[in-house]
């Protein structure tokens, strides 16, 4: 057996302890006080409404540098505390939380007022580096060459920082059998816009397997077992006629006694309509193991006044294992077989206990990217170059068909399990990217309303794929991609200007895109934009945009892969088998083809609170939308009959899942969002040194609430020309893993005082459907809704033991996902769960812990 223990630790501290720590931590003085008035948002020049004492490090960072966003109030400001009340552990992981919030999708980003190419330029960055984030208002992006009727997030960094910060963790499935190791070490150097840092992580986890959950396992699985089961051939519903009246009942199954070589009729009386128990639990992985390491270096250097030069270097190794059962074979043993006491064929079914299935996947990966940041007058320029490699190895094991049995073979011997063959696919993949790529963007002409904004962008990047299969060989595939493109934002209104100001401020902005593929087409993008201002809390911006995306070299070029006894659903029985799929690229997809309209309505009328109201109506039109291959409902089995293969008695026994075009996918949706921050204690004060004490400031306590509500109004596909359009929301499912909710919900509640806190993260997927079945007798199976809550308990140290160098930045963390360790319930019309949709299969860890430890020194 595959050990268990090596996947259980020991258990965190008490859930007690950090309550009453918290509890302590959180309560202040709860003195009641009027709510502060709102202030006006402080010009880019200005600096705090609270002078800074002496000694405090102040910020360098000015998001109006770029002219192109001086016009654009900041929306949300998220100062340290905001900022440490997600306990991240890098600016990334802050940076996710926020856009999640926000229900952004692709903003542009900002560090001290100045864009960057890419977000991995700081996202390895702790968080102590942060002073504050700013999110700017949607439109924002498309000024610095980013996605129409986006924010932009600018990351303002501490003038003066030093620091090395080390990260140990350790996270456990309250269920047992998994646990999840993982340490980070992260150095990092700022000196005003100069800035460097190292960041080296690693994890390691273990298998989970379906002997350590109540996991009901196919019927078909229990007939395997090393000592072997014999159950009847050729649809025969008895084993054999003379078995049945030996025993004086008809026999089913018979569990074959162990270590009988030449056994009788007699001797398998008492195994009758019984089992030997299969062991392949013990060696199938619900969840496989994992081992990443990732290793990044970046930084940033003001050549001077108007030049800058940043990069950022990575390298990441990942080896993943999964266990995939035991060598097996099912095998007809025939009448005539010289050991064969039956008397009629029969069929044995065996497994061999010494030789585990697994499946591995090793890859590593290097990148290194700079970048040229230009600062000329009222213009802004870059020049980025990019290199990216990756290299995959990956083996999947299987047991191979066995030779007929001859008669002069004892298959009860012990000896037949072993000689089972076992196959082995492995494939090989290389893949490079290198990429130059130049913009520019500025004032051309100062207008009625405002200077109108020009830019533009060019760029050529060379894709390489190589793969190799034992199955299908070697294929490969160069892309090569020019890229030009350009926009403008013209300025219709103005209030400082008097232009039209009774209608507050607008703009429209357009942008074009040609990209050349270089013998595999061209593709176009475009975008048009109206931003309007009517009030300083109010904002509206409507778009439509078009892109054509180029087809990855991998979905085009990687070789065939067969992955034997993979679980699989078949809807069209409503049976659970398991299957040989294919997978790999497929020459000849089309490219996909976006195309958006969205109107989105956001306000801020109570600056001091920091409130936000989001509300944005969308329409997506996706044309060639590039997709495994969905389950065979029966709009799929319409489309592509040529992809399921099923044997003489029609069951489910191979699936091509290699990429598909559908032909058309369109989605109405709904979002809604509110976040505000509000004060609960007395306002910070400054408590001067005294008895040998240092002066400090105190902290606020502070109630942080976001709520996040999407609503799909309506989602039908045209899977194929020619064939009906389906709704996505009534049942008629393609699919894509399981059933397409119509609601989804979010809710965060941040409970903060300083560095010490408690946020709890809800989730709600609202129920689904999904067809299954034929067309002459369609079935559905109902997906129940499912609420989670994920909750996290920390502490500064520092705030409690102000003279401990010890304690002194040293956060202590409690968290735990899924706290109420809820599953999703998935039924048939009969009120039971199908086997590839038990709980345990939609959710194999359930409820986990973590306890974490970091000290910056």
């Amino acid at each position: 057996m595959y050990s268990k223990a090596r996947n259980r630790r020991r258990r965190g501290a008490p859930l007690t302890l950090w309550l009453g720590a918290a509890a302590i931590a959180l309560a202040g003085p709860a003195v009641a006080q009027e709510a502060p008035a709102p202030t006006p948002t402080p010009s880019p020049a200005s600096t705090d409404p609270d002078p800074d004492p002496p000694g405090t490090i102040v910020v360098i960072g000015d998001r109006a540098i770029i002219a192109s966003l001086k016009d654009f109030a900041v929306e949300q400001t998220y100062d340290e505390d905001a900022v440490g009340s997600y306990a991240a552990g890098s600016v990334g992981e802050v940076l996710d939380a926020i856009r999640e919030e926000n229900g952004d999708e692709n903003p542009a980003f900002l560090v001290n007022g100045r864009p960057v190419a890419d977000a991995g330029d700081i996202s390895d960055l702790p968080p102590e580096a942060i002073q504050r984030i700013e999110t700017l208002p949607r439109g924002a992006a498309q000024r610095v060459n980013g996605a129409p009727g986006q924010r932009a997030y600018n990351v303002v960094l501490k003038r003066q920082l030093r620091t090395a910060v080390v990260t140990a963790s350790d996270e456990i499935a309250t269920d047992g059998g998994w646990s999840n190791v993982r340490g980070a070490l992260q150095l990092t150097r700022i000196e005003g816009q100069n800035r460097l840092n190292l960041s080296l992580t690693g994890g390691d986890s273990g298998f989970l397997l379906e002997s350590e959950r109540p996991f009901v396992p196919r019927t078909e699985d229990t007939y395997y077992a090393p000592a072997g089961n014999v159950l009847p051939a050729f649809g025969r519903a008895e084993v054999s006629p003379a078995l049945s009246a030996l025993a004086g009942r008809p026999v089913t199954t018979v569990a074959l006694p162990a270590g009988l070589a030449a056994p009788t009729l007699a001797a398998l009386v008492p195994g009758a309509n019984t089992l030997n128990a299969s062991n392949r639990a013990d060696f199938r992985s619900l969840r496989g193991a994992s081992r990443p390491i990732n290793l990044s270096l970046s930084g940033n250097r003001q050549l001077d006044d108007r030049f800058s030069l940043s990069f950022n270097a990575g390298a990441s190794w990942s080896d993943s294992r999964s266990l995939t059962g035991l060598v097996r074979s099912r095998i007809t043993v025939p009448a005539a077989n010289a050991f064969s006491p039956f008397g009629v064929p029969v069929t044995l079914y065996l497994e061999d206990p010494d030789r585990p299935l697994l499946s591995r996947s090793k890859s590593n990966s290097q990148n290194f990217s700079t970048t040229l940041n230009a600062l000329i007058g009222q213009w802004r320029g870059s020049l980025n170059t990019r290199f990216d490699r990756r290299e995959t190895d990956s083996a999947f094991a299987f047991a191979g068909p066995l030779s007929p049995l001859a008669n002069t073979t004892n298959p009860f011997d012990g000896t037949l399990a072993a000689q089972i063959p076992l196959t082995e696919s492995r494939n090989r993949s290389r893949t490079l990217t290198a990429s130059i790529s130049a913009e520019a963007s500025g004032a051309l002409v100062d207008l009625w309303a405002g200077p109108l904004e020009a830019r533009a962008t060019t760029s050529y990047a060379w894709d390489s794929y190589r793969g190799t299969s034992t199955t299908s060989g070697t294929q490969g595939l160069d892309q090569h991609q020019f890229t030009v493109g350009g926009g403008l934002s013209l300025p219709l209104t103005s209030r400082d200007r008097n232009a039209l100001g009774g209608l507050g401020d607008s703009d429209v902005a357009i942008d074009v895109g040609y990209v050349d593929l270089e013998g595999f087409g061209s593709l176009s993008r475009n975008a048009l934009s109206l931003n309007w201002q009517p009030a300083q809390w109010l904002r509206l911006v409507a778009r439509t945009t078009r892109d054509e995306s180029a087809i990855s070299p991998f979905l085009l070029a990687a070789p065939a892969t067969r992955v034997e006894d993979l679980p699989y659903f078949d809807p069209v029985t409503g049976e659970s088998v398991d299957v040989t799929a294919i997978f790999g690229g497929v020459a000849g997809l089309l490219p996909e083809d976006r195309r958006t309209r969205s109107i989105a309505l956001t306000a801020t009328p109570w600056k001091a609170y920091n409130m936000q109201l989001d509300a944005e109506y969308s329409v997506d039109d996706l044309r060639n939308q590039i997709g495994a291959l969905p389950e065979p409902s029966p709009a799929v089995l319409a489309a592509f009959p040529d992809r399921f293969v099923r044997d003489a008695s029609g069951t489910l026994i191979l699936v091509d899942s290699r990429s598909i075009n559908l032909t058309r996918e369109r989605s109405e949706r709904l979002r809604l969002g509110v976040r505000y921050t509000l004060p609960l204690g007395a306002p910070p004060r400054r408590v001067p040194a005294s008895e040998g004490r240092p002066a400090y400031r105190t902290k606020q306590t502070k109630l942080q609430v976001s709520l996040l509500h999407t609503e799909l109004l309506s989602n039908t596909s045209v899977i194929r020309p020619g064939l009906p359009v389906i709704d996505l929301l009534g049942g008629a499912a393609i699919g894509f893993g399981g059933a397409q909710p119509r609601g989804t919900t979010s809710a965060n509640f941040a409970l903060t005082r300083g560095g010490t806190g408690a946020r709890m993260d809800f989730r709600r997927r609202g129920p689904s459907r999904l067809l299954y079945g034929s067309l002459a007798n369609p079935q559905l199976l109902d997906f129940g809704q499912l609420t989670t809550l994920d909750m996290k308990l920390y502490s500064d140290l520092g705030d409690f033991f102000r003279e401990s160098k010890l304690a002194k930045g040293t956060r202590v963390t409690l968290a735990s996902d899924n706290v109420f360790n809820r599953r999703q319930s998935v039924t048939d019309p009969d009120g039971f769960a199908p086997q590839a949709y038990q709980k345990i299969r939609r959710d194999a860890l359930g409820r986990t812990v973590q306890f974490e430890l970091r000290k910056s020194f």
